[in-house]
């Protein structure tokens, strides 16, 4: 049992990070503006510590395990200057006075703290792919998030070991999400702007979890990227949610109305971050909602029983070649061309690169004559295990394709393909899934006979 105290605890992700704590058995100390705080599990206690009160309170702190600090101004909402001073002063100047307070501590300091920081750490990136170790931004946000890890990172010279969890959009009963459903509900809701913008994600839950896994895990300092690795933009996000609740989302929301309704906000909302979690991957941290289109379901229509509106293509390959020989293969971009049809005029423009997490391939083929253009992603990657490709850019609302490699029997290798796709514009669009499943499943098959044509 640890001894954990909660900063925020009121808050949408505090109240979660409170309740995952206390269910697995810790003590908690739930800490908010007001000494009461109401719903808080059994068993939690509760007290007022106000970061931004430069009155410091170390007797709170004394013997804890670890400190969780959630405090902040929510970003929402209409910016002007005076809400823009008060979320930067209460995350940046809060944070400052709680290691303040945390330097006081006479008996026993806290060994560990978890402080949150935020995606907007990166700013507006485009098409940059962005893990724990890109540069920050140059927005108001980024500046934010820059001068509060800073602030986090003088709890090193305590002695602590700190962790910077850079939260994304949360999506749980309540919360932001529940902000974008009266649109919705109307029928005119929609993406924002052309939609392309990527909109780095979490499940409520998987973020709660994480708290707890990085004051577990001694391994787990500095920076780490609070989002699913199930990288998605924002039209595809919109698109799950108007199919959880049964509801299109074809409306577009023009940015200029954007900011007329939230002003300099709306630039935070239009920023497109395609964020890698990178760390929480090779860390081995476990995701209970990967899936966008499954964890809008899980929030928006938990008892519905309701499939996401996504499809999938499974295949299975037997080489009679060792685990090695068949990772050589596929990892070697080359054989891309000689693997697609003839009829696609498969082709790369530059040379080919790596196939490790983070690069990014560009190619064009030839769909019914006329030219695609395609950019894919590889987000994951283990070493004869397999890895995991997104289209970045393409015909696709969502194309993630998974490759296994098994050793099988004979000194064989068993390669599985899992793919997982959906088109823009759902349902209206669904009138050319049969042409898409076919010519998906042309392609796979042309696939399996030119490898094992190649291999034999």
């Amino acid at each position: 049992m640890k001894k954990v105290a909660v900063t925020g605890a009121s808050g949408f992700v505090g109240r979660a990070v409170v309740a995952a704590l206390a269910k697995r058995g810790d003590a908690v100390l739930a800490l908010g503006r007001s000494a009461s705080i109401d719903g808080m599990p059994p068993g939690v206690k509760t007290a007022r510590f106000d970061p931004n009160d430069t009155k410091p309170h170390p007797e709170l702190f004394e013997g804890l395990d670890a400190v969780v600090h959630l405090a902040g101004e929510t970003v929402d909402g209409r910016w002007n200057e005076e809400k823009k001073r008060q979320i930067f002063d209460s995350r940046v100047v809060g944070t400052r006075n709680l290691i303040s307070t945390l330097a006081k501590c006479e008996i026993a300091q806290p060994p560990v703290l978890i402080c949150a920081s935020a995606v907007g750490y990166y700013g507006s990136r485009g098409d940059e792919v962005l893990s724990e170790s890109s540069p920050p931004g140059d927005d108001f946000l980024a500046s934010v998030c820059k001068a509060w890890e800073n602030e986090a990172d003088v709890a090193l010279l305590l002695g602590m070991r700190v962790v910077k969890v850079r939260v994304s959009f949360v999506l749980g009963d309540g919360g932001a999400v529940r902000k974008l459903l009266p649109p919705f509900k109307a029928f005119i809701g929609g993406p924002f702007g052309t939609g392309r913008m990527w909109f780095p994600w979490i499940h409520l839950e998987d973020i709660a979890a994480m708290f707890l896994w990085a004051i577990d895990r001694e391994e787990v300092s500095g920076p780490v990227n609070a989002v699913s690795p199930d990288i998605a933009t924002n039209a595809r996000f919109v698109q799950a949610l108007g199919h959880a609740i049964s509801r299109p989302a074809i409306a577009p929301v023009p940015p200029f109305a954007l900011k007329l309704v939230v002003g300099e906000f709306a630039d935070a909302v239009l920023a497109s971050q395609l964020v890698l979690p990178a760390k929480a991957m090779d860390l081995g941290f476990c995701w209970a909602h990967e899936s966008l289109e499954e964890a809008m379901l899980d929030v928006l229509a938990p008892n519905a029983n309701k499939k996401p509106a996504t499809h999938e293509l499974r295949a299975e390959q037997f080489i009679a070649r060792p685990i090695e020989d068949v990772w050589r293969f596929f990892n070697d971009v080359t054989k891309l061309p000689e693997i697609s049809p003839p009829r696609f005029h498969f082709a790369m423009p530059g040379p080919p690169p790596d196939l490790s997490r983070g690069t990014t391939i560009d190619y064009t083929v030839r769909v019914r004559g006329m030219p695609v253009k395609w950019r894919t992603l590889i987000a994951g990657s283990t070493r004869e295990s397999g890895f995991v490709d997104y289209q970045v850019r393409g015909p696709y609302a969502l194309w993630r394709h998974r490759h296994g490699f098994e050793s099988g029997k004979s000194a064989g290798t068993i390669v599985r393909d899992e793919l997982r796709y959906s088109l823009p514009w759902a349902p209206l669009s669904d009138i050319a899934l049969p042409f898409v499943r076919h010519e998906l499943s042309d392609i796979w098959a042309y696939r399996r006979h030119k490898i094992s044509e190649m291999f034999s």
